[in-house]
């Protein structure tokens, strides 16, 4: 097989592997996905990531760590919109405090992946000032945390957004 139909195939291979994410920004560029080493060659006028059948490992960032920031709730309550936020994620557990409005709990995981996660919120001290059984989920993006929240008091819903950074 000659060069041009060894690019074919590997190119196949790349299509076929669900790979064609992978976006070559210069020629000898060497590229991780899902665990294969891929290589930018020039194939015509095109950047093309060639397959290298050599693993590579993908540094994945780790939710786990404590984060801080400040929420911003819609509608506000009594306590106003904006208020500081501590979460805590360990492997299979999580807390949250509110410090400003004396209150915070721990937080059942419903779902987690690599970058993200899903919790339900159990407000265990402070009953009175914060709305229980809420639903956080997060993001990692950008060396941050993308954060919401959302849960209802006396029937009327409430939202909260933040980003978080790890402390």
């Amino acid at each position: 097989m000659g060069r041009l139909g060894a690019v074919i195939a590997a190119m196949t291979m790349f299509g076929a592997a669900g790979e064609a994410s992978a976006q070559c920004a210069r020629e000898g560029e060497e590229l991780c996905q899902s665990g294969q080493t891929y290589r930018c060659e020039k194939t015509g006028s095109e950047l093309t990531p060639i397959f290298q059948n050599v693993p590579c490992a993908v540094n994945l960032p780790s939710l786990s760590g404590t984060w801080v920031g400040s929420g911003h709730q819609s509608p506000a309550g009594d306590a106003g919109a904006d208020w500081p936020i501590a979460m805590t994620i360990n492997d299979g557990n999580a807390s949250i405090d509110y410090p400003s409005l004396g209150c915070g709990g721990s937080l059942s995981q419903t779902s987690r992946d690599d970058i993200s996660a899903e919790y339900h919120e159990s407000i265990t001290y402070g009953q009175d000032k914060c709305i229980d059984g809420g639903n956080i989920t997060v993001r990692f993006f950008k060396g941050n945390l993308s954060w919401t929240w959302v849960g209802q008091a006396d029937g009327q819903p409430y939202n909260a957004v933040a980003v978080l950074r790890r402390k």
